[in-house]
């Protein structure tokens, strides 16, 4: 079972240097994104499985405290509708029907004329939009929001480097899942900064569209200049925009998986080392990455969308994301953003008097105490997050509570057998304070 130690730095476009190569189709209205022709052309067929079978429970899911969310919300808005998380990947592969039934929508193949995105030839999407979405397979795996739909969106073909013109495709690909009604995006590639890209996103969060990313795992400080100014180390976008919920990874014990791009802008960390994903031939794999703890915060964002109302603002999302999650000391730090995500939290806490879920800023910018300084060094390690929360213990608390009425009850029945006998004998007339009437001694003789 291979692990790729690194998020895919992929281009989705690299034939679109070549002229004539790429075909731009449909009128400004539809927004619909370029697509290959010619020898550029890549039909997608599904990916290969394997035999792999789940055997334990997935660890994330219980971490993050989906159990507890799952009882107020798992995808679907209070009048039945489903909320839409759209995938920016290698496509999602329809033929995984145990996990996403009919939930997957015709979306957009960059490579493929006659695909809508629900192939994946790689395993990369498929992998994502289960954890986002998956649907559950007995107490082995859930996804995040197992109610939600799905629209994918086939950015590239396998593991290919990123490059300016794969960042111009996806952003055309965020435009096109916008227009479509996606109400959360995942966007689990790590990119080069353009003014596509980040106009993209600006209109994206302007249409009340949430867009999770990862930050990547070249460990690199994203607010070093060096870095920032170094096209082929740059790649962390659009994860490094302010709007973006930017996230790293963490293990089984929270702690900060150290290929993580970290800064200013990381906000979150989420499950990303040894993590059980599907295969989109059948089958189950073990990986890890930025990639993968990218989809359990677009799935929670879904699961936001739905409980709170498709009008809740990215800004507000973020926000209850961030002040809900276990933060490390002094709330926030570079390498760890605001801590580890708790979904259970985020979706169960009421809201606050006068909290407006269409809020579009907050004044919870990291604070200045050096605590988000620059670091003197790449972090050889980080110090894991006090991880107190207990995804069982609204059950534990039911459990005490029933052994508490259930010696109550017994304390009671044996109180009563011994009242209800005497009472009766009574006729339940008051009973008398003098002692009882002892038995002379002799009389006891004479008994024997």
């Amino acid at each position: 079972m291979r692990i790729l130690p690194r998020i895919p730095l992929y281009s989705a476009a690299v034939a679109m240097a070549t002229a004539g190569s790429i075909l731009l189709t449909g009128a400004p209205a539809l927004a619909e994104p370029p697509v290959a022709s010619g020898d550029d052309i890549s039909p997608c067929e599904t990916g290969e499985g394997n035999s792999q079978a789940l055997t334990a429970r997935d660890w994330a899911g219980d971490f993050i405290g989906l159990d507890e969310a799952h009882r107020f919300n798992k995808g679907k808005t209070a009048e039945g509708d489903p909320v839409t998380i759209a995938v920016i990947d290698s496509g999602v592969s329809a033929d995984r029907e145990d996990l996403f039934g009919t939930r997957i929508k015709s979306g957009w193949d960059a490579w493929d004329p006659d695909s809508d995105g629900s192939c994946d030839a790689y395993f990369h999407g498929t992998a994502v939009a289960g954890i986002a979405a998956g649907a559950p397979q007995g107490e082995q795996f859930v996804g995040v929001a197992p109610d939600a739909d799905i629209l994918p969106l086939r950015a590239f073909k396998g593991d290919e480097g990123a490059d300016e013109s794969s960042s111009d495709l996806v952003a055309e690909l965020i435009d096109y899942a916008v227009e479509q009604g996606a109400d959360v995006i995942n966007v689990s590639i790590a990119l080069p900064d353009t003014e596509a890209l980040k106009t993209a996103v600006a209109n994206a969060v302007a249409a009340n569209v949430v867009i999770v990313a990862a930050t990547g795992n070249e460990n690199l400080y994203m607010d070093d200049p060096a870095v920032v100014e170094d096209p082929e180390k740059a790649k962390f976008y659009p994860a490094n925009y302010p709007e973006v919920i930017a996230v790293g990874a963490h293990n089984q014990d929270g702690n900060f998986y150290l290929q993580t791009n970290y800064g200013e802008n990381l906000d979150l960390i989420a499950p990303g080392q040894n993590v059980v994903v599907p295969l989109p031939g059948g089958g189950w794999l073990v990986q890890e990455g930025t990639s993968f703890a990218t989809p359990y915060v677009a799935g929670a964002a879904a699961l936001l969308k739905a409980e709170f109302g498709d009008e809740a603002s990215p800004a507000w999302i973020e926000h209850r994301l961030t002040t809900t999650a276990l933060h490390p000391p002094n709330d926030f730090n570079i390498y760890q953003g605001y801590g580890v995500l708790n979904v259970g939290k985020a979706v169960s806490t009421p809201l606050a008097q006068g909290e407006d879920v269409t809020a579009t800023s907050f004044a919870d910018d990291p604070a200045d105490d050096g605590s988000s300084a620059e670091p003197e060094a790449e972090p050889s390690s980080i110090g894991a997050i006090d991880v107190d929360y207990d995804p069982l213990a609204f059950e534990k608390a039911v459990a005490w509570s029933s052994v508490g009425g259930a010696i109550v009850l017994i304390t009671l029945v044996l109180v009563l057998r011994t009242i209800i006998p005497k009472g009766r004998k009574r006729g339940w007339r008051p009973g008398s304070r003098k002692p009882e009437k002892t038995v002379p001694s002799k009389e006891l003789e004479g008994a024997a």
